[in-house]
């Protein structure tokens, strides 16, 4: 059975302006300058605004292109309240002219036994699978419910219906675990070495015991039908780094290369990296800091943009978190081009409050970036269309 999605809104939301690239002048912070492409101005549109369409916040924005071009932007609908818990939704909206407009909000998950009860359904976490041969283009869609069990849905009509939520809760999260989350960010399919077409998610969990907090994944080989747990990485309180929401890339090397949020460890760090070589089942080592990205503690998104095995003319890797250390502000692209070894910061994307976001590679030369801004803090979810050149080489 197909649960049809809910229309909520019937407007569509038009352009609302634009934001300068900072490429020079952006007093305080120094070498945002020198890698801003001149003259970028990144179009920004408003897809979701919080206080709208019966729900109090908007928050985690996650994105993915459907198979047919359409690009679908998820959102948790938080109904009385900011926060983390409560009477929280998944919904989404579609845009059918590469995020310049977007149409009417649906509803995709709710407590649909009893929709108004403070039940927390979210993370959404979505992968297009590209090589099902039975359901090209099938969408799955990864999420929890109150952070303690995990369910997965899927929609072979581009994200028009959704089938019967089923629970995964048994075989992707350890029974020791007292909390964990999808994402939320978009998964990834494997396209290189034996396990071409294994479906990964990233995720996180804690035990709590002493504060231990850590970041694992979870894939199918099987077109969605079973799900595993794969890598697993808890660190205690009294290591130097916390994992925590993280982002996985496939690497041209076939390895999975894992960045996580930091959470509040001792390291000087703010973000740390993990990579896997058995195509997400282990981590050949534990999580290790990384200095060359700076982020305060939040979700941060990374996109597989070019591969030169896959006919591009280089490899390029993007990546997208709030450029501010301490605050959630100044969202800022950094772009690798030798596979995450370096960084390059170059540009900023919304000066001002910005926190979770999500990419998504729109064609050969332009990327979106969907995310939390606005005057004040989550008062608004943004798409912004960047185009690599921009970002200079």
């Amino acid at each position: 059975m197909r649960t049809k999605f809910q229309d909520i809104a019937g407007h569509q939301a038009t352009w609302s302006g634009r934001l300068r690239c900072l490429a020079c002048g952006l007093v305080g912070f120094g070498l945002f300058g020198l890698y801003a492409a001149e003259g970028a101005e990144p179009a920004n549109v408003r897809v979701f605004k919080s206080g709208t369409d019966g729900y109090h916040t908007f928050r985690i924005p996650v994105i993915v292109r459907a198979a047919n071009g359409d690009s679908l932007a998820f959102a948790e609908g938080r109904k009385n309240g900011s926060g983390d818990a409560g009477d929280i939704d998944i919904v989404s909206k579609r845009s059918q002219d590469g995020g310049r407009t977007w149409g009417p909000m649906q509803l995709v998950q709710d407590e649909w036994s009893e929709p108004a009860a403070k039940i927390t359904i979210g993370n959404p976490t979505p992968v297009v699978d590209q090589l099902d041969p039975q359901h090209p283009g099938r969408i799955w869609l990864v999420f929890t419910r109150n952070n303690a069990r995990l369910f997965v849905t899927s929609s072979d009509d581009h994200g028009q219906t959704w089938s019967q939520r089923r629970e995964i809760t048994a075989t992707a999260i350890r029974p020791e675990w007292t909390w964990c989350a999808s994402g939320p960010v978009h998964a990834i399919q494997l396209t290189r070495g034996k396990h071409v077409g294994r479906l990964v998610i990233p995720c996180d969990h804690n035990t709590g015991k002493n504060g231990s907090t850590g970041s694992h994944l979870v894939y199918s080989d099987d077109h969605g039908a079973n799900w595993k747990l794969g890598a697993v990485c808890t660190h205690a309180a009294s290591d130097p780094v916390h994992p925590d929401e993280c982002v996985a890339v496939e690497l041209v090397g076939g390895q999975i290369y894992v960045n996580t949020r930091d959470e509040n460890g001792s390291s000087t760090a703010t973000r740390a990296v993990a990579y896997s070589r058995d195509g997400g089942e282990t981590f050949e080592a534990p999580f290790a800091a990384e200095p060359n990205i700076s982020s305060p503690v939040v979700q941060n998104s990374l996109l597989r943009f070019a591969a030169q095995d896959q006919g591009a003319p280089e490899n390029v890797l993007i990546y997208c978190g709030p450029g501010d250390s301490k605050a959630r502000r100044d969202l800022t692209v950094r772009v690798s081009r030798d596979e995450s070894k370096t960084w390059q910061q170059a540009m900023v994307i919304h000066a001002g409050p910005a926190a979770y976001c999500d990419l998504v590679k729109l064609n050969d030369r332009e990327f979106g970036v969907l995310y939390e801004a606005g005057a004040k803090l989550y008062d608004e979810i943004l798409f912004a269309v960047v185009r690599l050149d921009d970002l200079g080489h």
